[in-house]
């Protein structure tokens, strides 16, 4: 009786081992998926003055026109927004504290690029 124990014991070891291959695999097909993405970016240089923030508003990478996404400071004049993007073109504005929008038409950028803006309000 103990040795019939032993034997399924070592057939639910076997049959649980290639369970494991087939999970690795999965984890190995979303890193690649993830490396498609690319690092879009956004620099505003405007000095938006003591108190107040710059957000950008558009479409594609997640961006909105009915509500701007927050931009980061990272110098005196500077301003970051950076997303991991796919695919696609993106069309966007920037606005002071979310309601005073930049003249001028829409600026493009393609996913993966970088651009450098210098906006007029």
């Amino acid at each position: 009786m103990a040795r019939k124990a032993t034997t399924k014991a070592k057939e639910k070891v076997a049959s649980a081992k290639p369970a494991k291959k087939v999970a690795n695999k999965k984890a190995a097909c979303s890193c690649k998926a993830a490396s498609a993405n690319k690092l879009t970016r956004v620099l505003v240089k405007y000095n938006a003055g003591w108190g107040n923030q710059l957000f950008i508003r558009g479409t594609g990478a997640g961006l909105d026109w009915q509500r701007g996404i927050p931009m980061q400071c990272v110098g005196e004049d500077e301003w970051l927004w950076e997303q991991l993007v796919s695919k696609g073109d993106l069309a966007f504005k920037i606005l002071i504290n979310d309601e005073i929008w930049n003249t001028g038409d829409d600026i493009t950028l393609n996913a993966g690029d970088s651009i450098t803006v210098h906006p007029s309000f």
